[in-house]
């Protein structure tokens, strides 16, 4: 069988490999709305979007001085940003110094050691006070704090390859961009190429959990805990909410069910985030309707997150309290 379309790639370098991910119209979720355009990244290297800012943010600082050849740099993060860091601090020659709280699956921080990474537990799981202890690990051992939060290199990343590429794939037209809300990075960085190349047209809208700070919630333990947006800490740095039109907060209970909806229906395997983000966008494809696009990311994939997929005949039953992560 021939793939039709099939364009592989071949690079003496996974660092290469990074970017120009697919894309896929929606087409049993959508109904009777506008088109939804979903871009999979997790067709990138480590099968996440941050692999974009970990190469940006590392090149950024190689080229800039702020590192030397061989040396150390540290992040806070306990997802898919500290797995692309240590994956490309090491294909760059550097060492990769990762602070996650020690609630942290053993498969995570497996993964992390693999990759190359030392990884330093801390009891606490704020996100505002892991990022104060990467900035401390940084001083003890003389290295770089990376930042996601607020390294402009984060946002520059989906302003310069993410947004154009959505753009072309979307045929030079999108009415509604939809993007979950972690470091800001993306919804900031796409954001910004679409405002500056279709003017006001474009809707943007911003998903944040349930009770998250940055739609005015408590914030805390009191936010819904959806992994990988902004539940327990305040608006990033990064985050341009001069870009957003809306904020939209989502149940993790209704984003986990969209995930496993969106493998189930769509054959996109993608994680709650995403399943966040295309609860809000179904709803916008709703009001836009007609032959209207509606754009949003794949971030990563729903195989990083083995609890949900052990809780399948669980989560296809209806629940009036919301999944709570282990």
């Amino acid at each position: 069988m021939r793939l039709v379309g099939c364009k592989p790639r071949v690079s003496d370098t996974l660092l290469r490999l990074v970017g120009c991910t697919p894309a896929v119209w929606l087409s049993r979720l959508v109904e009777g709305g506008a088109r939804i355009l979903v871009k999979l990244e997790y067709f990138n290297p480590t099968g996440s979007h941050k692999d974009r800012i970990a190469l940006y943010m590392l090149r950024d600082a190689l080229e800039r001085g702020l590192i030397e050849p061989g040396g150390v740099v540290v992040e806070a993060s306990s997802g898919n940003t500290g797995v692309s860091v240590a994956w490309a601090a090491r294909l760059l020659g550097l060492k990769a110094v990762i602070v996650v709280p020690r609630s942290t699956s053993s498969i995570k921080v497996g993964l992390l050691r693999a990759l190359g990474a030392e990884v330093r537990m801390v009891d606490r799981a704020n996100m505002d006070e892991m990022v104060e202890e990467a900035m401390r690990v940084a001083e003890e051992l003389g290295g770089y704090y990376l930042g996601q939060f607020s390294n402009p290199a984060n946002p520059r990343a989906h302003y310069e390859t993410t947004g154009p590429e959505l753009l072309e794939q979307a045929g030079g037209r999108i009415d509604a961009f939809v993007m979950g809300v972690g470091t800001g990075g993306t919804i900031t960085g796409v954001g910004r190429f679409l405002r500056e190349r279709l003017g006001g047209r474009v809707r943007i809208v911003a998903v944040v959990p349930r009770g998250s700070p940055i739609a005015g919630g408590p914030g805390g333990d009191k936010a819904d805990r959806i992994e990988g947006l902004a539940g327990d800490y305040k608006k990033p740095a990064n985050l341009d909410l001069g870009l957003v039109d809306e904020i939209v907060e989502v149940g993790a209970e209704e984003a986990e069910r969209m995930a496993l909806r969106l493998a189930r229906e769509e054959g996109v395997l993608a994680g709650p985030s995403t399943g966040a983000a295309l609860a809000v966008a179904l709803r916008v494809a709703k009001e836009l309707g007609g032959d209207a696009v509606v754009a949003t990311i794949a971030a990563d994939s729903i195989q990083r997150y083995p609890w949900l997929l052990e809780r399948v005949e669980e989560t296809s039953k209806p629940r009036n309290e919301t999944l709570k992560q282990p």
